[in-house]
Protein backbone atom coordinates (compact mmCIF):
# COMPACT_ATOMS: atom_id res chain seq x y z
CA UNK A 1 0.00 0.00 0.00
CA UNK A 2 1.38 3.42 -0.99
CA UNK A 3 2.09 5.85 1.83
CA UNK A 4 -0.07 8.98 1.97
CA UNK A 5 1.60 12.22 0.94
CA UNK A 6 0.84 15.63 2.47
CA UNK A 7 2.08 18.92 1.04
CA UNK A 8 2.52 22.00 3.24
CA UNK A 9 2.61 24.87 0.78
CA UNK A 10 3.30 28.60 0.93
CA UNK A 11 4.66 28.98 4.47
CA UNK A 12 7.99 30.14 5.82
CA UNK A 13 9.78 26.80 6.19
CA UNK A 14 12.47 26.88 8.89
CA UNK A 15 14.96 24.33 7.61
CA UNK A 16 18.27 23.26 9.15
CA UNK A 17 20.16 25.99 7.28
CA UNK A 18 17.70 28.88 7.28
CA UNK A 19 14.23 30.09 6.40
CA UNK A 20 12.68 29.28 3.00
CA UNK A 21 10.09 32.06 2.41
CA UNK A 22 6.86 30.81 0.87
CA UNK A 23 8.35 27.36 0.44
CA UNK A 24 6.96 23.85 0.54
CA UNK A 25 7.44 20.71 2.62
CA UNK A 26 6.35 17.28 1.42
CA UNK A 27 5.50 14.50 3.88
CA UNK A 28 5.39 10.86 2.81
CA UNK A 29 4.02 8.54 5.46
CA UNK A 30 5.77 9.30 8.73
CA UNK A 31 8.73 11.18 7.29
CA UNK A 32 9.71 14.34 5.47
CA UNK A 33 10.26 13.54 1.81
CA UNK A 34 11.45 16.91 0.50
CA UNK A 35 11.34 20.64 1.10
CA UNK A 36 12.28 23.63 -0.97
CA UNK A 37 11.47 26.95 -2.57
CA UNK A 38 8.23 28.12 -4.11
CA UNK A 39 7.63 27.38 -7.75
CA UNK A 40 8.66 23.74 -7.65
CA UNK A 41 5.95 21.48 -9.07
CA UNK A 42 4.98 19.07 -6.28
CA UNK A 43 1.83 16.98 -6.04
CA UNK A 44 0.40 15.16 -3.03
CA UNK A 45 -2.68 13.31 -1.82
CA UNK A 46 -3.48 16.28 0.44
CA UNK A 47 -2.35 19.91 0.21
CA UNK A 48 -2.45 22.27 3.20
CA UNK A 49 -2.09 25.98 2.49
CA UNK A 50 0.15 27.45 5.19
CA UNK A 51 0.66 30.85 3.53
CA UNK A 52 1.59 33.51 6.06
CA UNK A 53 2.45 30.86 8.67
CA UNK A 54 5.78 29.67 10.01
CA UNK A 55 6.63 25.97 9.77
CA UNK A 56 9.18 24.76 12.35
CA UNK A 57 10.37 21.40 13.69
CA UNK A 58 8.34 20.01 16.58
CA UNK A 59 9.32 21.23 20.03
CA UNK A 60 11.07 18.91 22.48
CA UNK A 61 10.49 19.69 26.16
CA UNK A 62 13.04 17.63 28.07
CA UNK A 63 12.11 18.98 31.51
CA UNK A 64 8.43 19.34 32.40
CA UNK A 65 6.33 18.20 35.35
CA UNK A 66 2.83 18.62 33.96
CA UNK A 67 0.25 21.17 32.89
CA UNK A 68 -3.43 22.06 33.16
CA UNK A 69 -4.81 19.43 35.60
CA UNK A 70 -2.07 16.83 34.99
CA UNK A 71 0.82 16.29 37.40
CA UNK A 72 3.30 13.68 36.17
CA UNK A 73 4.24 12.84 39.76
CA UNK A 74 0.67 11.94 40.75
CA UNK A 75 -1.51 11.39 37.66
CA UNK A 76 -2.87 7.99 36.79
CA UNK A 77 -2.58 6.50 33.29
CA UNK A 78 -5.74 8.10 31.78
CA UNK A 79 -4.80 11.55 33.14
CA UNK A 80 -1.25 11.23 31.83
CA UNK A 81 -2.59 10.30 28.40
CA UNK A 82 -4.79 13.40 28.53
CA UNK A 83 -1.70 15.40 29.41
CA UNK A 84 0.00 14.34 26.19
CA UNK A 85 -2.83 16.06 24.27
CA UNK A 86 -2.30 19.26 26.25
CA UNK A 87 1.36 19.35 25.26
CA UNK A 88 0.51 18.77 21.60
CA UNK A 89 -1.62 21.93 21.66
CA UNK A 90 1.50 23.98 22.36
CA UNK A 91 3.67 22.34 19.71
CA UNK A 92 5.41 19.60 21.69
CA UNK A 93 6.22 16.49 19.64
CA UNK A 94 8.55 14.87 22.21
CA UNK A 95 8.51 15.28 25.97
CA UNK A 96 10.44 13.90 28.88
CA UNK A 97 8.04 13.71 31.82
CA UNK A 98 9.73 14.79 35.05
CA UNK A 99 9.23 13.36 38.52
CA UNK A 100 9.99 15.04 41.85
CA UNK A 101 11.87 13.90 44.96
CA UNK A 102 9.94 11.12 46.67
CA UNK A 103 10.66 7.68 48.10
CA UNK A 104 12.28 5.59 45.37
CA UNK A 105 9.35 3.17 45.39
CA UNK A 106 6.98 6.04 44.52
CA UNK A 107 9.25 7.37 41.76
CA UNK A 108 9.55 3.95 40.15
CA UNK A 109 5.79 3.30 40.37
CA UNK A 110 5.05 6.63 38.70
CA UNK A 111 7.66 6.03 35.99
CA UNK A 112 5.89 2.76 35.19
CA UNK A 113 2.53 4.54 34.94
CA UNK A 114 4.01 7.09 32.57
CA UNK A 115 5.49 4.26 30.50
CA UNK A 116 2.07 2.57 30.36
CA UNK A 117 0.44 5.82 29.26
CA UNK A 118 2.93 6.07 26.41
CA UNK A 119 2.14 2.52 25.35
CA UNK A 120 -1.65 2.99 25.43
CA UNK A 121 -2.06 6.53 24.09
CA UNK A 122 -2.87 7.02 20.41
CA UNK A 123 -0.22 9.75 20.44
CA UNK A 124 2.14 7.81 22.70
CA UNK A 125 5.09 8.58 20.42
CA UNK A 126 5.09 12.05 21.98
CA UNK A 127 6.62 10.49 25.10
CA UNK A 128 10.37 10.08 24.86
CA UNK A 129 10.75 8.98 28.47
CA UNK A 130 11.07 10.05 32.09
CA UNK A 131 13.36 12.55 33.78
CA UNK A 132 14.11 11.63 37.41
CA UNK A 133 14.76 14.89 39.27
CA UNK A 134 15.69 14.00 42.84
CA UNK A 135 16.00 12.67 45.47
CA UNK A 136 19.78 13.03 45.01
CA UNK A 137 19.87 16.82 45.42
CA UNK A 138 21.69 19.33 47.66
CA UNK A 139 19.42 20.37 50.56
CA UNK A 140 20.24 24.09 50.26
CA UNK A 141 19.43 24.02 46.54
CA UNK A 142 16.34 21.83 46.72
CA UNK A 143 13.93 24.52 45.42
CA UNK A 144 10.45 22.98 45.40
CA UNK A 145 11.65 19.52 46.42
CA UNK A 146 10.69 18.28 49.89
CA UNK A 147 13.66 18.16 52.27
CA UNK A 148 12.43 14.96 53.91
CA UNK A 149 13.02 12.95 50.72
CA UNK A 150 16.55 14.13 49.90
CA UNK A 151 19.40 11.66 50.27
CA UNK A 152 22.68 10.58 48.72
CA UNK A 153 22.61 7.96 45.94
CA UNK A 154 22.77 4.49 47.42
CA UNK A 155 23.51 1.31 45.52
CA UNK A 156 20.21 -0.39 46.35
CA UNK A 157 18.12 2.56 45.12
CA UNK A 158 20.13 3.05 41.93
CA UNK A 159 20.06 -0.63 41.02
CA UNK A 160 16.34 -0.81 41.68
CA UNK A 161 15.63 2.27 39.53
CA UNK A 162 17.69 0.92 36.64
CA UNK A 163 16.35 -2.60 36.99
CA UNK A 164 12.66 -1.67 37.13
CA UNK A 165 12.45 1.52 35.10
CA UNK A 166 15.77 1.88 33.30
CA UNK A 167 14.13 1.47 29.89
CA UNK A 168 11.86 4.51 30.32
CA UNK A 169 14.22 6.75 32.32
CA UNK A 170 16.20 8.96 29.92
CA UNK A 171 17.73 11.61 32.20
CA UNK A 172 18.57 11.84 35.91
CA UNK A 173 19.37 15.07 37.77
CA UNK A 174 21.63 14.94 40.83
CA UNK A 175 24.06 17.10 42.81
CA UNK A 176 27.73 16.23 42.06
CA UNK A 177 28.91 17.04 45.59
CA UNK A 178 26.98 14.15 47.14
CA UNK A 179 28.76 10.95 48.14
CA UNK A 180 28.71 8.28 45.40
CA UNK A 181 27.90 10.82 42.66
CA UNK A 182 30.80 9.73 40.45
CA UNK A 183 29.73 6.09 40.79
CA UNK A 184 26.13 7.14 40.01
CA UNK A 185 27.32 8.98 36.88
CA UNK A 186 29.11 5.88 35.67
CA UNK A 187 26.07 3.66 36.26
CA UNK A 188 23.75 6.01 34.37
CA UNK A 189 26.14 6.48 31.47
CA UNK A 190 26.68 2.74 31.19
CA UNK A 191 22.90 2.27 31.01
CA UNK A 192 22.49 4.89 28.27
CA UNK A 193 20.82 7.43 30.56
CA UNK A 194 21.99 11.07 30.37
CA UNK A 195 23.62 12.09 33.71
CA UNK A 196 22.55 15.67 34.56
CA UNK A 197 23.99 18.14 37.08
CA UNK A 198 21.44 20.18 39.01
CA UNK A 199 20.12 21.48 42.33
CA UNK A 200 23.72 21.88 43.38
CA UNK A 201 26.33 24.10 45.01
CA UNK A 202 29.16 21.85 43.82
CA UNK A 203 32.74 23.00 43.68
CA UNK A 204 34.63 23.13 40.41
CA UNK A 205 36.42 19.92 41.40
CA UNK A 206 33.17 18.06 42.18
CA UNK A 207 31.66 19.09 38.86
CA UNK A 208 34.83 18.13 36.98
CA UNK A 209 34.75 14.64 38.46
CA UNK A 210 31.25 13.85 37.25
CA UNK A 211 31.82 15.47 33.86
CA UNK A 212 34.89 13.28 33.46
CA UNK A 213 32.72 10.29 34.40
CA UNK A 214 30.06 11.11 31.81
CA UNK A 215 27.74 13.92 32.99
CA UNK A 216 26.59 15.80 29.88
CA UNK A 217 23.82 18.27 30.78
CA UNK A 218 22.78 20.85 33.40
CA UNK A 219 19.25 21.20 34.78
CA UNK A 220 17.84 24.76 34.70
CA UNK A 221 21.08 26.72 34.97
CA UNK A 222 20.90 29.80 37.24
CA UNK A 223 17.99 28.35 39.14
CA UNK A 224 19.12 26.26 42.15
CA UNK A 225 22.64 26.07 40.70
CA UNK A 226 25.16 28.02 42.82
CA UNK A 227 28.13 28.93 40.67
CA UNK A 228 30.79 30.78 42.65
CA UNK A 229 31.94 31.20 46.26
CA UNK A 230 34.32 33.47 48.11
CA UNK A 231 37.59 31.84 49.13
CA UNK A 232 37.43 31.48 52.93
CA UNK A 233 41.21 31.87 53.10
CA UNK A 234 41.49 34.88 50.80
CA UNK A 235 39.04 37.73 51.28
CA UNK A 236 37.26 38.92 48.12
CA UNK A 237 38.87 36.21 46.00
CA UNK A 238 36.34 34.06 44.16
CA UNK A 239 36.64 30.30 43.81
CA UNK A 240 35.48 28.63 40.60
CA UNK A 241 32.37 26.50 41.03
CA UNK A 242 30.26 24.19 38.93
CA UNK A 243 29.36 27.02 36.54
CA UNK A 244 33.01 27.36 35.50
CA UNK A 245 33.24 23.63 34.81
CA UNK A 246 30.11 23.37 32.68
CA UNK A 247 30.95 26.51 30.70
CA UNK A 248 34.49 25.32 30.11
CA UNK A 249 33.51 21.91 28.74
CA UNK A 250 31.89 22.38 25.34
CA UNK A 251 30.38 18.89 25.33
CA UNK A 252 28.13 19.72 28.32
CA UNK A 253 24.77 21.21 27.32
CA UNK A 254 22.92 23.74 29.45
CA UNK A 255 19.18 24.25 29.80
CA UNK A 256 17.45 27.49 30.75
CA UNK A 257 13.82 27.86 31.82
CA UNK A 258 12.14 30.14 29.25
CA UNK A 259 10.96 32.58 31.90
CA UNK A 260 12.52 35.91 33.02
CA UNK A 261 11.63 35.27 36.67
CA UNK A 262 13.64 32.05 36.92
CA UNK A 263 16.36 33.28 34.55
CA UNK A 264 17.18 37.02 34.38
CA UNK A 265 17.17 38.18 30.77
CA UNK A 266 20.93 38.81 30.35
CA UNK A 267 21.66 35.12 30.91
CA UNK A 268 19.92 34.20 27.65
CA UNK A 269 22.36 36.30 25.62
CA UNK A 270 25.26 35.16 27.77
CA UNK A 271 24.64 31.43 27.29
CA UNK A 272 24.04 31.98 23.59
CA UNK A 273 27.47 33.62 23.38
CA UNK A 274 29.54 31.19 25.45
CA UNK A 275 28.12 27.75 24.60
CA UNK A 276 28.40 25.95 21.23
CA UNK A 277 25.36 26.25 18.97
CA UNK A 278 24.08 22.75 19.77
CA UNK A 279 24.65 22.83 23.56
CA UNK A 280 21.96 25.28 24.69
CA UNK A 281 18.40 24.20 25.42
CA UNK A 282 15.17 25.90 26.46
CA UNK A 283 12.78 23.99 28.75
CA UNK A 284 9.59 24.86 30.58
CA UNK A 285 10.04 23.00 33.90
CA UNK A 286 6.31 23.71 34.06
CA UNK A 287 3.91 22.34 36.65
CA UNK A 288 0.23 21.46 36.99
CA UNK A 289 -1.74 24.66 36.32
CA UNK A 290 0.30 25.64 33.29
CA UNK A 291 -1.99 26.74 30.46
CA UNK A 292 -4.60 28.08 32.88
CA UNK A 293 -5.50 31.81 32.79
CA UNK A 294 -3.72 34.28 35.05
CA UNK A 295 -5.34 34.38 38.48
CA UNK A 296 -6.29 30.69 38.47
CA UNK A 297 -5.98 29.28 42.01
CA UNK A 298 -4.81 25.70 42.57
CA UNK A 299 -5.03 23.72 45.81
CA UNK A 300 -2.54 20.91 46.37
CA UNK A 301 -3.33 17.70 48.24
CA UNK A 302 -1.51 18.97 51.32
CA UNK A 303 -3.69 22.12 51.41
CA UNK A 304 -1.16 24.57 50.00
CA UNK A 305 -2.54 27.06 47.51
CA UNK A 306 -0.88 28.74 44.54
CA UNK A 307 -2.00 31.02 41.73
CA UNK A 308 -0.95 31.50 38.12
CA UNK A 309 0.65 34.81 37.17
CA UNK A 310 2.44 35.65 33.92
CA UNK A 311 4.01 32.27 33.34
CA UNK A 312 4.87 31.38 36.94
CA UNK A 313 3.13 29.95 40.01
CA UNK A 314 3.11 31.97 43.23
CA UNK A 315 2.12 30.95 46.75
CA UNK A 316 -0.99 31.99 48.65
CA UNK A 317 -0.27 32.16 52.37
CA UNK A 318 -1.39 34.05 55.47
CA UNK A 319 2.25 34.81 56.21
CA UNK A 320 3.18 37.99 54.29
CA UNK A 321 6.77 36.75 54.09
CA UNK A 322 5.60 33.72 52.11
CA UNK A 323 2.56 35.03 50.23
CA UNK A 324 3.41 35.69 46.61
CA UNK A 325 6.68 33.76 46.67
CA UNK A 326 7.72 32.00 43.48
CA UNK A 327 6.99 28.28 43.58
CA UNK A 328 7.40 27.11 39.99
CA UNK A 329 7.09 27.65 36.27
CA UNK A 330 3.85 27.87 34.30
CA UNK A 331 5.31 28.72 30.91
CA UNK A 332 4.39 26.77 27.77
CA UNK A 333 7.12 25.82 25.30
CA UNK A 334 5.87 28.08 22.49
CA UNK A 335 5.96 31.08 24.88
CA UNK A 336 9.42 30.07 26.08
CA UNK A 337 10.51 29.95 22.43
CA UNK A 338 9.08 33.42 21.76
CA UNK A 339 10.86 34.85 24.79
CA UNK A 340 14.15 33.31 23.73
CA UNK A 341 13.92 35.05 20.36
CA UNK A 342 13.31 38.34 22.15
CA UNK A 343 15.74 38.06 25.06
CA UNK A 344 18.69 36.66 23.10
CA UNK A 345 17.77 38.69 20.00
CA UNK A 346 17.99 35.61 17.81
CA UNK A 347 16.50 35.01 14.36
CA UNK A 348 13.93 32.25 14.41
CA UNK A 349 16.09 29.70 12.54
CA UNK A 350 18.76 29.97 15.27
CA UNK A 351 16.38 30.13 18.24
CA UNK A 352 14.41 27.07 17.12
CA UNK A 353 17.49 24.91 17.63
CA UNK A 354 17.17 25.53 21.38
CA UNK A 355 13.71 23.92 21.46
CA UNK A 356 14.11 21.28 18.76
CA UNK A 357 17.50 20.11 17.50
CA UNK A 358 19.55 20.77 20.63
CA UNK A 359 17.33 18.85 23.07
CA UNK A 360 17.18 16.07 20.47
CA UNK A 361 20.99 16.03 20.36
CA UNK A 362 21.22 15.98 24.16
CA UNK A 363 18.86 13.00 24.23
CA UNK A 364 20.62 11.27 21.33
CA UNK A 365 17.65 11.34 18.92
CA UNK A 366 18.85 14.10 16.56
CA UNK A 367 19.08 11.72 13.61
CA UNK A 368 15.33 11.07 13.68
CA UNK A 369 13.81 14.35 14.86
CA UNK A 370 14.62 17.91 15.88
CA UNK A 371 14.87 19.61 12.48
CA UNK A 372 13.15 19.81 9.10
CA UNK A 373 15.20 17.66 6.76
CA UNK A 374 14.39 14.92 4.29
CA UNK A 375 14.50 11.52 5.95
CA UNK A 376 13.56 12.70 9.44
CA UNK A 377 10.20 12.09 11.08
CA UNK A 378 7.59 14.66 10.11
CA UNK A 379 7.44 16.22 13.59
CA UNK A 380 6.20 19.66 12.64
CA UNK A 381 4.60 22.76 14.16
CA UNK A 382 2.71 25.43 12.22
CA UNK A 383 2.56 28.81 14.01
CA UNK A 384 1.22 32.29 13.38
CA UNK A 385 3.39 35.41 13.73
CA UNK A 386 2.69 35.55 17.50
CA UNK A 387 4.00 32.00 18.04
CA UNK A 388 0.50 30.63 18.63
CA UNK A 389 0.36 26.99 17.55
CA UNK A 390 -2.21 26.27 14.85
CA UNK A 391 -1.24 22.69 14.00
CA UNK A 392 1.06 20.01 15.39
CA UNK A 393 2.09 16.91 13.45
CA UNK A 394 3.79 13.91 15.01
CA UNK A 395 5.33 11.46 12.53
CA UNK A 396 3.14 12.90 9.82
CA UNK A 397 -0.09 12.59 11.81
CA UNK A 398 -2.02 15.67 12.95
CA UNK A 399 -2.24 15.53 16.74
CA UNK A 400 -3.49 19.09 17.28
CA UNK A 401 -5.36 21.57 15.13
CA UNK A 402 -7.41 24.60 15.99
CA UNK A 403 -5.58 27.34 17.92
CA UNK A 404 -4.48 27.88 21.51
CA UNK A 405 -6.20 26.13 24.42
Amino acid sequence: MDEKTILLKGGNIVSEIGVIPGGYLLIKGQKISSLGEAGVAVTADETIDVSGKTVVPGFIDMHTHGMMDVDFMESDVPATMRGFEYYAAFGVTRLVASTLSNPMETIISQAKRIRQAGEESVIGDILHGVHVEGPWLAPRCRGGHALEYLKKPEKMDVERLLGEAGDIVKTVTYAPELDNSVWLTEQLADYGIVPVLGHTEASYEDAEKVIRAGARHVTHMYDTTMGYKENPDEALVMLPGMETAVLYHNHVSIELIGCPVHVPKPFFKYIDKVKPWDKKVIVTDCLVGTGRPDGTVLTYKDGRKVYVEEGVLRMIDDDPAVNGNLTGSAVTINRAFKRLCEYAELPIHEAVRWVSYNPAATLGIQNETGSLRAGKFADIVIMDDQFNVEMTLLKGKTIFQGGVL
